[in-house]
């Protein structure tokens, strides 16, 4: 993927024990439209991180992660 890009943050969890809750992140186009890309993946938007650094969104996706999941 080229051009300008953005990270999202999602939660993925379900009411069932087999399945363990987890955060992660995806890179996206900037004209990507985050909540349909989070609702696909399963999940809930938490956060859109704009740019393209993915240490700055991996820090995001770990911060929501002790958050959602303590």
């Amino acid at each position: 993927m080229s051009g300008p890009a953005k990270w999202i943050i999602v939660l993925v969890a379900f009411e069932d024990d087999d399945f363990e809750p987890l955060v992660l992140k995806e890179r996206l186009a900037a004209q990507e439209d985050e909540f349909i890309a989070a609702f696909l993946r399963g999940g809930e938007l938490l956060a859109v991180v704009r740019g393209d650094d993915e240490e700055t969104a991996e820090g995001c996706r770990r911060d929501f992660e002790k958050q959602c999941l303590r």
